[in-house]
């Protein structure tokens, strides 16, 4: 399996050591390959050139990396990197891999999320979603959840700003990854308890920084739905599902 990094490097890692963790394997050689190549200083960011597709895209670069992983045997790969899931990213990126004849399978990871919910907190109706301002505009998880039957619960605008501040300002996880700073974690923990005011049952980490300051699986009884560990959940189960872990379900 494969790993488009990068977006941003600690989340391709943080990747990486969810397949190993979620792998059933008790010896070196019972760990499945993975191959990740991170370039990051060649990929621009997708949240600015989904607001402005004037800005630098980052198409180009990724489906070089996409065409890397194919090169290298890689079956499926998934990117760590929830906005680059819009369609205005994704279906660009399938479409190139369809037209290039490439066999390597891209896994969405809304998909990996909605069937994750399921398993860490099951009988949950209301998810709460957290993520940048640009998925959560463009209604990224929203419309998958809404397609499975689920009802998504997103926060207020001020709730909101301090979860992109979160994510990309000064003192964000963008800056700041390993250790993250404490006031990314507190911003995200009161915007979970936020959620879970307005009635939701569980919350996603909708971007894969997020995991790295919220390693747990759940806060004051909210499970949490952990974008990364979702989808190398579903990478396991598209090339060795009989190796893949019992999911665990968060108790309330």
């Amino acid at each position: 399996m494969g790993v488009l990094g990068g977006l941003g490097p600690y989340a391709g890692l943080d990747l990486v050591r969810a397949i190993f963790d979620e792998t059933e394997a008790h010896a070196d050689q019972e760990h499945l390959p993975v191959a990740l190549i991170s370039y990051s200083n060649r990929i621009p960011d997708r949240a600015a050139w989904l607001a402005d597709e004037t800005a630098p895209s980052p198409i180009p670069a990724m489906m070089e990396v996409l065409r890397r992983l194919d090169d290298a045997g890689c079956a499926v790969a998934g990117i760590p990197c929830n906005t680059a899931h819009a369609p205005a990213i994704y279906d660009r990126l399938h479409e190139g891999l369809l037209a290039d004849g490439r066999e390597i399978r891209l896994l969405h990871i809304v998909d990996a999320i909605v069937q994750n919910v399921s398993e860490v907190a099951p009988g949950a109706s209301h998810i709460g979603v957290l993520a940048t301002s640009s998925s959560v505009s463009n209604r990224l998880h929203q419309i998958g959840l809404e397609a499975a039957g689920l009802q998504a619960v997103v926060p207020d605008t001020a709730h909101q700003t301090a979860v992109q501040e979160t994510i990309y300002g000064p003192w964000g996880l963008k800056a700041q990854s390993a250790p993250p700073d404490p006031r990314s974690r507190e911003a995200l923990l009161a915007a979970t308890e936020h959620l879970a005011a307005r009635g939701a049952d569980a919350v996603i980490l909708g971007c894969t920084e997020l995991p790295l300051a919220i390693p747990e699986r759940r806060h004051e009884g909210t499970p949490f739905v952990n974008s990364t560990r979702a989808l190398a959940r579903a990478l396991i189960r598209a090339t060795h599902p009989e190796k893949l872990r019992f999911a665990r379900t968060v108790a309330a």
